[in-house]
């Protein structure tokens, strides 16, 4: 999880994401079509919305044109700018509806512009206004309002996406009022008659509240952590308010707030551990084995497990060396952009006491191997076949609530870990303190 800056554009990014989670009926396009256009009403020019959402579709994967960048980007501008004209006038032709289906394409059209309006704003040098994103939000509102009374539930759900979609872009790009608007929609809308339409404000309700920045103290952490105490302090832990609950905790974390992060750890541990869903409850022990992992600093790590030419590992072994415990996969980028400064560390202190364990969480140990044989990294790797142990199932990974990777220990020569964020100019800068200057008198 990444938080989002006001004044940066890759929040974007994020937000079309977003799109993706909306339960978007772009990718159902099996439904019933002759259902569909059972309700689709002809407009005066013949167009029908079931053919402006065709052509929204056609729109949506087609990809840009064009013999150089600037011709590439100009059609992909125009493509948006086409999109942005048929949703808005497959909205007008489907808000006025009492079918249900009809509404569902006012929401489909909300949906492409949004998308559109998302893409113009990134192709932009300068940070897009809020305006667009403010008058989606009004007809996000009006479709909530024309689907009250309904039964059909999709439309409403899909418009309330909508208006908590705009409203954030717009809080984000610094829109007065825009955060309090949206906190007061999602109050009367979670006192909607419809029980999914409802829920859903309610989660999107705290999900507000529960917003951290990169510039949060102890005392803005505190307050998320205590809402969240208060909040499930008497109900269950339900399967959407998981994530919400992850995000949170993984914000903390990069606050480097690690006791706030522990107590959210352990508390949640708890809560997930009593739920009767066997998929909430596997989060559990990944909560406790984080409050592990982020009480390890001035405590001994226990470590076991097989290198890869099957020989165990004997971890007081070790003892007496500064030891960089690296979990990895092949597939992780970062891993890989690491070990070059890893590398550079290990050849400058390995005759001083300085080794490396990597713990690799590949699934295929074959793909370990041939990495292994082209790379050479000049230390030990730990890797796990046995059935229902690899990859972040690793028996290591699940101790230490191993969730992401890269992460890196940092022990001591006395077996204490000593970092838990010993990477890039950080590891040098800690080895170079255990070693107490060796190296540069030797040199």
């Amino acid at each position: 999880m990444f938080f989002l800056c006001k004044r940066d554009l890759r929040y974007l990014g994020a937000f079309l994401g977003l799109c993706c989670l909306v339960g978007s009926l772009w990718a159902d396009e099996e439904k019933s079509k002759a259902d569909v256009e059972q309700g689709a009403a002809t407009a005066e020019n013949g167009e029908s919305p079931i053919q402006l959402v065709e052509r929204l579709r056609q729109l949506n994967r087609q990809t840009p044109k064009g013999d150089t960048r600037e011709e590439m980007f100009k059609n992909y501008r125009d493509t948006q700018e086409e999109t942005l004209q048929i949703a808005g006038r497959l909205y007008q032709k489907a808000i006025a509806a009492k079918d249900a289906k009809e509404l569902n394409f006012a929401a489909i059209a909300l949906q492409a512009k949004f998308r559109a309006t998302m893409i113009l704003g990134r192709l932009q040098e300068n940070p897009p206004a809020a305006d667009p994103f403010l008058r989606l939000a009004d007809e996000g509102e009006a479709l909530y309002k024309a689907t009250q009374g309904d039964g059909d539930f999709q439309a409403a759900g899909m418009s309330v996406q909508i208006v908590v979609e705009t409203l954030r872009a717009a809080g984000l790009l610094q829109s007065p009022g825009a955060d309090e608007k949206l906190k007061k929609f999602l109050e009367q809308v979670s006192q909607d008659s419809r029980p999914q339409v409802a829920a859903f404000a309610k989660q999107q309700l705290l999900q507000s509240q529960l917003r951290l920045t990169p510039g949060s103290d102890k005392a803005a952490v505190d307050r998320v952590i205590n809402i969240l105490e208060t909040e499930y302090a008497d109900r269950p832990v339900e399967a959407e308010d998981v994530q919400v609950i992850m995000e949170v905790l993984s914000q903390v974390e990069q606050l480097d707030q690690t006791p706030a992060a522990i107590r959210l750890s352990n508390f949640f541990s708890d809560k997930f551990s009593q739920s009767d869903n066997q998929q909430i409850k596997q989060f559990a022990a990944i909560l406790a084995g984080t409050a592990r992992r982020l009480e390890l600093p001035g405590k001994d790590i226990e470590l076991s497990g097989t290198f890869m030419d099957g020989t165990p590992l004997d971890w007081s072994s070790y003892r007496g060396k500064v030891v960089l415990i690296d979990f990895w996969a092949t597939w992780c980028g970062p891993c890989r952009a690491e070990f070059p400064n890893v590398i550079a560390n290990y050849d400058k202190y390995h005759e001083k006491g300085f080794d490396v364990i990597g713990i690799n969480l590949d699934d295929e140990k074959s793909t370990v191997e041939a990495f292994l044989d082209k790379e050479k990294l000049p230390w030990k790797t730990l890797f796990n076949d046995q059935p229902g142990e690899t990859g972040f199932s690793n028996p290591m990974a699940r101790r230490y609530g191993i969730s992401g990777i890269p992460t890196v220990i940092l022990v001591d020569r006395a077996g204490k870990v000593i970092s838990l964020n010993a990477r890039g100019p950080e590891l040098g800068r800690l080895l170079a303190e255990q070693f107490d200057g060796e190296l540069e008198k030797g040199s």
